[in-house]
């Protein structure tokens, strides 16, 4: 008799286990689909777009500085973080720059669509020396918005940016062409 019982405690117990691991899975199921919309529905962009090129870094710098100020845009900052590295370990450290930029007109017509794309402001440009080549980046904005007005500002300083880099990158001293 004793026996019998234990049986059934036994089989009580796999069925707990079994309901609980069901129902936990279910549960983690449910969190990833929320997630999965969440992310879906997300108007962050991490895109990056870059490029390199076999030209020495200092012409580089050059070149994407005169593709910003062309572009009328103003240099606001650089942070020079190979050479910052460079200075406090005492050797030999690639150079990178990150040079930040902005135009007044633009900001505002942003602010005047969505006050919150004030975060992706300054633009910047990466120059990383890498090896043999110069790796020239920068971050899009998001065009996935729920906003007809902020994705059109957004494909339209997205086309800014990757010239700017692509000029950079070129030999081509006719590229910039800022009207196409």
């Amino acid at each position: 008799m004793n026996s019998k019982k234990k049986i059934k405690f036994q089989r009580g117990i796999h069925i707990k286990d079994f309901l609980y691991g069901f129902f936990t899975l279910l549960l983690i199921f449910f969190l990833l689909f929320i997630f999965n919309i969440i992310t879906i529905s997300s108007n962050f962009s991490n895109e990056l777009y870059k490029t390199s090129t076999k030209k020495n870094y200092d012409d580089t710098v050059q070149d994407i500085e005169f593709a910003i100020t062309e572009s009328n845009f103003r240099i606001v900052n650089r942070i020079n973080i190979g050479e910052s590295i460079q200075e406090r370990k005492n050797n030999k450290f690639p150079k990178n720059e990150i040079i930040l930029f902005c135009n007044l007109t633009i900001a505002e017509e942003m602010l005047k669509i969505e006050s919150d794309y004030i975060n992706y402001c300054p633009y910047k440009i990466t120059i990383t020396e890498n090896d043999n080549e110069v790796i020239i980046g920068t971050r899009l904005l998001p065009t996935n918005s729920k906003s007809y007005d902020i994705n059109k500002f957004s494909i339209k300083m997205n086309d800014i940016l990757r010239k700017m880099v692509q000029y950079s990158a070129s030999d081509d001293p006719f590229i910039l062409d800022l009207d196409k």
